[in-house]
């Protein structure tokens, strides 16, 4: 049975940060996720790395995201970028709103490296976003950083890898099992092998967001959470060139964020005690977004809608107030008040704080453990940050369009260049698998061997595979035809993990049928059930094959 130090239970971007915070402090780390690295929460979300500015009644929340982009933009500049944003004003009232969050925007503004913000008149606001209600009295401009939170997650986790850590995707913690009031041994099964596995350590340290009250709940001890969920609507093309921020119908605010070659319209925030694994957004989320946004945006409406994703947010358990003044920062629950130790979990957080998160806890491990080793991975830049890349030598290197070299860097950083140097004896990996993206075979071939996917959907999670306006119709097939290559799969294997990417395609289609959507679908229902005839495939899913080994 293997021992570790520390297991962290949650592969999200907290997760993810602990298990490198661990492992780069000396500590014996592994990393148990049930699904894949950002499969959960966090692939749910827009990528903003907020300053914070909406809790402006949490002056030491506003600080601590201030510092933390200050942090993220020195360790993974390579997967951030820098977007302007238009608050577009439509009444006299929306004037006088925005005098506070001026001043102490503008007051942050240098450390990270942002104009401050500007007043602009309706004419000045049109030149910069034309599709604009003409109608608007004045805007507030003003810039903010997005990070790729897929990409975040998977080179923390390698980071955590290169350093000691054991990652282990697609295993299920089942059982915590203590002995004398004290964590001993935690029991997963491996979805992979089928198997039940075991492993001793030290801490168990529970960043499994809103499912982290069941967690607890395998070592006997309570914790407390506040769900609340988020619905965002992705259109199919960049409606906007900036970031749109607006009054909803409530009175709440909600964006139209330019995401990669889509846009991200959200979001909704409400309570909800349904189960995180099967939420969906519903047509009430969808049309709540829609009506609150065209107001601003009259065309929003003529874009396709391609998807709809729906998160759950694991917030700190504060009640008996709205959900808009739940505290957004976090809470470290040690659960030797609880009568059990060697037991700590999160509630609460956000993405932009998921590294200062990661060195508080693992401060309390070294306190726990007697180990005085400072962190540093505000510091230590991540995988592919170590220089700049010039794409237009490459362009011309690998004889590969700059467009597409641009969004691998974008992924990869300095990397790039090993995926590149795949294509020198096969040139013929330089052909475009995904032409939304694009990505080609070359990067795909890379990604199955270095970062650990088991299926088609952990290579979306990983480059954007099929999340363009086809939604996977014309690259699944290809892909697949690579993994199945690279991992010497069968063909049972083969049909069964396209009808699995599909069916994940389609959870996130079905909710917002309407329209040209409906018409891109019955190509795909054609392509893959009329002529790959994969309707008639025949699998046997056995979904908790573990319940009759405990």
């Amino acid at each position: 049975m293997n021992s570790f130090d520390v297991i962290v239970i949650g592969g999200g971007s907290t997760g993810t940060a602990v298990a490198r915070d661990c492992a780069l402090r000396g500590f014996k780390t592994l990393l148990l996720e049930r699904d894949d690295i950002a499969s959960a929460t966090v692939g749910t979300c827009a990528g903003m790395i907020s300053s914070g500015l909406k809790y402006m009644d949490e002056p030491e929340i506003v600080e601590m995201c201030s510092e933390e982009i200050v942090h993220l933009n020195r360790i993974a500049r390579h997967i951030i970028s820098k977007n302007p944003i238009l608050t577009p004003m439509l009444e006299m009232s929306d004037l006088s709103s925005g005098g506070n969050f001026v001043e102490e925007y503008s007051k942050r503004a240098k450390s990270r490296d942002v104009p401050p913000v500007l007043f602009l008149t309706p004419e000045d606001s049109l030149k910069i976003e034309p599709t604009l209600n003409p109608e608007i009295i004045a805007s507030m401009y003003f810039e903010e950083f997005f990070i790729d939170a897929f990409r975040l997650c998977m080179l923390q986790a390698i980071d955590a890898k290169r350093h000691g850590a054991e990652i282990r995707t697609y295993c299920e913690v089942i059982d915590i099992k203590t002995r004398d009031g004290a964590v001993e041994e935690v029991v997963f099964y491996n979805r992979v092998s089928g198997s039940v596995e075991q492993a001793t350590t030290k801490i168990v340290i529970n960043a499994s967001g809103p499912w982290a009250d069941q967690v607890a709940a395998m070592a006997d001890v309570k914790l407390e959470i506040r769900l609340n969920k988020g619905a965002h609507v992705i259109l199919d093309r960049r409606v906007v060139n900036v970031g749109v921020i607006t009054k909803a119908v409530d009175g709440r605010f909600i964006y139209l964020f330019p995401h990669e070659n889509t846009v991200l319209l959200g979001t909704t925030a409400l309570d909800t005690w349904e189960d995180p694994d099967t939420l969906v957004a519903s047509h009430d989320e969808i049309e709540y977004l829609l009506k609150s946004m065209e107001w601003v945006i009259p065309s929003i409406r003529d874009a396709r809608i391609i998807r709809t994703m729906e998160g759950v947010r694991p917030l700190v358990a504060t009640w008996k107030i709205p959900e808009g003044d739940v505290t957004r920062g976090y809470e470290i629950v040690d659960h030797e008040s609880d009568g059990c130790s060697g037991i700590i979990s999160f509630t609460g957080g956000k993405l932009v704080t998921c590294r200062h998160m990661a060195e508080a806890v693992t401060d309390l491990v070294c306190e726990k453990l007697g180990v005085d080793t400072k962190c540093s991975t505000h510091e230590k830049p991540l995988p592919g940050n170590e220089d700049d890349v010039d794409i237009v030598e490459l362009a011309k290197e690998y004889d590969i369009s700059q467009h597409a070299l641009e969004r691998m860097r974008a992924r990869r950083g300095t990397e790039i260049v090993k995926v590149l140097e795949l294509t020198d004896d096969h040139p013929e990996w330089r052909t475009t698998i995904c032409t939304c993206e694009p990505i080609i075979e070359a990067e795909i071939r890379y990604a199955i061997r270095e970062e650990f996917p088991q299926n088609l959907n952990d290579l979306r999670r990983r480059l954007r595979l099929g999340t363009g306006p086809c939604q996977g119709t014309f690259c699944t097939y290809k892909a697949a035809s690579i993994l199945a290559d690279e991992m010497n799969l069968s063909g049972e294997d083969f049909q069964v993990d396209i009808l699995d990417y599909l069916a994940e395609r389609w959870k996130g289609k079905r909710p917002a049928f309407r329209r040209e959507q409906l018409v891109q679908e019955e190509v795909t229902q054609g392509i893959y059930a009329c002529v790959g005839n994969l309707d008639q495939a025949e699998v046997d899913y056995d979904s908790k094959p573990w319940e009759e080994s405990k």
